[in-house]
């Protein structure tokens, strides 16, 4: 940002802090910067004045002040400066395939990316536990042989269901 004291009355009319100085005087901070750079700065006393002109006209301005022909003939000079608005240039061939390049990288990479999310989350998803696993099994005998193994020893035990009622 250059100095104020190079602005023109226009650049010095777009400043933000001159607008806010220019349309609330009775903000002192404000108030007392820029009269103490009116101080330091006494050759820019014409352009200030100027650029104090420009921001109280533009803030006084008003859409319903245009007559329909006014605002006719603005729009026209708003369509005029489109029209004469460069065209876009197609890019240089070398950067054409750099930019191309660069595209099917970052969709190849986004697929691939997209991909890994989708196996991970397949694979890696926790299978729900099957309630079926933790019920006792019925039985049906009344008796149980369990065959334990131990250093190849085999031993059987039987277990006797007690029918008897308590």
């Amino acid at each position: 940002m250059k100095p104020y004291s190079e602005y023109s009355a226009e650049e010095l009319a777009m400043e933000r802090l001159f607008i806010r100085w220019v349309r609330f005087p009775n903000d002192l901070p404000i108030q007392s910067f820029w009269e103490n750079w009116l101080v330091q700065h006494p050759h820019m006393n014409e352009t200030v004045h100027t650029a104090r002109q420009l921001v109280e006209q533009a803030s006084a301005w008003n859409s319903e002040d245009l007559s329909g022909e006014e605002a006719g003939s603005l729009w026209t000079k708003i369509r005029s400066s489109i029209e004469r608005l460069p065209d876009v240039e197609p890019l240089d061939p070398s950067l054409r395939s750099i930019a191309a390049n660069w595209y099917f990288f970052r969709w190849s990479a986004g697929v691939c990316a997209t991909g890994l999310l989708i196996m991970l989350w397949y694979f890696l998803e926790p299978t729900p536990i099957n309630n079926r696993l933790f019920e006792p099994l019925p039985i049906k005998t009344d008796s149980v042989q369990v065959d334990s193994s131990a250093d190849s020893l085999r031993s059987t035990i039987n277990l006797q269901k007690d029918l008897s009622n308590k």
